[in-house]
């Protein structure tokens, strides 16, 4: 953690106009959403369609998480003198930040406003400061990143044609140093699978010009240097969302983070990688304690399980602490549903650095591990090289998975993220047994592989035995269930994600009424205790 003794001496001796240039951070608790100019109706409002495909396909109705902080609060917020900075859907809350601090009970006294907290400040005549550490169908010619992927067996899903192609990752970093004229990413920018970037800290920055960390994390999972180096997913497409502010470390850029991932899933992303991690901050009245590491303290991590269950694949780092005196997790790594990634040597055993779980509430945390120690990656001068951290871990673990999910939709679309989840996890060297340095171990892509293709043969067996079907004779949808699976579940969506029914039934025979159903094309997921479904309807 770093110290910044001669800036805050300089700031306390400086001009009053020197002083006028910090900013200083609050983070604004609504207490509803009440009023708001946007419904559950008309999703198309504030998510994209890739967004609300992905909730049709899981399943997963559109809730008022999803409706957008109440827009008549934030202007009423801003005109008492402050710069709304970020916002959270998910938490239904703000970060304002301002010159002068005494505008904040002004906006602790306004009665929609539930609570109001100090988290940072930012000095914009501080001098750069150095990076902060992070956690940190043909044959494939990885280069220097062979043994990463091969530990991994990552080549079965390159070789069968799953590269990543058609997923979306966002990647959550500090900056992405010289991405935008890297050879190493020439394939990423004249493919245009660069789908864009913003930046949650600063955003008026070039984040191609910041730090470098996020540069390197991006190259291992796509970086591509012919016949010296590729990463693990190397056709799959990136946002590049920066959420840190390197000269300091305050509680604010967990607020960032959480508008940079409620972003992320607007825009559509199925997979996240974040290689950051919090514990301790400059103010150390902010700092968390390991009790704190509960999955539900911690706005980022509350906001990390949120994207899961909203079909999101997060990694996260677990952090480089496992040697210090803090030596476990932080947040996010300690939210529930997301894999957090540990790091581990060429030969298998645990990295020196690599953080403990498990969580404080007792669960296996981190999930799995990757190659940590001397990972290969590009460097911001185009060049092969190496570094160490869960922070490199985590990328070479994230873009196996944005490939597995490339498989799994392609040769079982009806799998749900818990199934997901489990098939990673039951994958690894170490599920029977797993640590609190390794988790459930070391992933093998090419036993996923062969178990979700036996997994889904037997499904297939027995997949013509649940019928469903529109009657526009009756004006029902009639489903078949001759086999009388038990605690069948039935979810109907339209094509915005809407869901108009969900029940569980129990019939042989049953049939669902959609008179009052207005035309269009309506998605049904159907869920028993062994079998999954989906499909879709035309009601005219």
């Amino acid at each position: 953690m770093k110290r910044h003794l001669l800036i805050l001496l300089l700031s306390i001796l400086s001009t009053s106009a020197t002083i006028a240039q910090t900013q200083y951070f609050f983070y604004v608790q609504l207490n509803n959403k009440q009023n708001s100019p946007y419904s559950l109706s008309q999703p198309e409002q504030y998510l994209s369609q890739r967004a609300i495909n992905r909730r049709v396909a899981y399943g997963i109705a559109c809730d008022s998480t999803d409706l957008p902080v109440n827009p008549a609060y934030i202007a009423e917020i801003a005109a008492k003198g402050v710069k709304v900075h970020n916002r959270s859907k998910w938490l239904n809350g703000i970060t304002v930040r301002m010159a002068d601090t005494s505008i904040v009970s002004q906006i602790r006294a306004l009665p929609f406003v539930k609570w109001v907290k100090y988290t940072g400040q930012m000095n914009s005549a501080a001098l750069p400061a150095p990076r902060k550490a992070k956690f940190g169908s043909e044959a494939y010619n990885y280069g220097t990143a062979a043994t990463q992927i091969n530990q991994l067996n990552g080549s079965a899903l390159h070789n069968a044609g799953y590269t990543g192609k058609g997923i979306h990752i966002a990647v959550l970093d500090a900056g992405f140093n010289n991405v935008n004229t890297n050879p190493g990413f020439d394939s990423l920018r004249l493919q245009g699978r660069l789908l864009g970037t913003k930046d949650f800290a600063e955003p008026n920055s070039n984040i191609y010009a910041l730090d470098a960390h996020g540069a390197n994390v991006l190259s291992i999972m796509t970086g591509n240097l012919p016949g010296q180096y590729l990463g693990s997913a190397p056709h799959a497409s990136y946002w590049l969302l920066r959420t840190e502010y390197a000269p300091s470390e305050y509680m604010m850029e967990l607020d960032f983070w959480v508008s940079a991932i409620e972003f992320a899933d607007s825009a559509g992303v199925d997979v996240v990688n974040s290689s950051l991690g919090y514990t301790t901050f400059d103010d150390a009245a902010m700092n968390f304690t390991y009790a704190d590491m509960n999955g539900k303290t911690a706005r980022a991590s509350i906001a990390a399980e949120m994207a899961a269950k909203k079909g999101i694949v997060v990694c996260n780092s677990a952090g480089n602490d496992g040697s210090r005196t803090w030596k476990y997790i932080g947040s996010p790594a300690d939210a529930d549903g997301i894999f957090t990634i540990g790091a581990n040597t060429s030969t298998g055993t645990p990295s020196s650095f690599t953080s403990y779980g498990p969580s404080y509430d007792g669960r296996v945390k981190p999930e799995i591990s990757g190659m940590g120690s001397s990972t290969a990656i590009i460097n911001t001068s185009g060049l092969t090289s190496t570094g160490n951290g869960t922070s490199y871990s985590s990328p070479l673990i994230c873009g196996m998975l944005a490939c597995l999910l490339q498989y799994c939709k392609a040769e079982y679309p009806n799998i749900s993220p818990d199934e997901f989840y489990d098939l990673v996890l039951h994958s690894s060297s170490l599920y029977n047994a797993p640590t609190n340095r390794m988790g459930y171990g070391i992933t093998n892509f090419q036993q996923a592989m062969t178990t979700l293709a036996a997994f889904s043969r037997n499904d297939r067996t027995s997949e013509n035995k649940l019928k469903f079907a529109y009657l526009a004779d009756k004006n029902v949808i009639r489903i078949e269930n001759p086999e009388n699976d038990k605690n069948v579940i039935v979810n109907i969506f339209d094509s915005n994600g809407k869901r108009f029914f969900s029940n569980i039934v129990s019939e042989n025979l049953f049939e669902i009424d959609s008179s009052q159903l207005p035309s269009g094309i309506y998605f049904l997921n159907i869920n028993s205790d062994i079998k999954r479904y989906s499909g879709k309807v035309i009601i005219q």
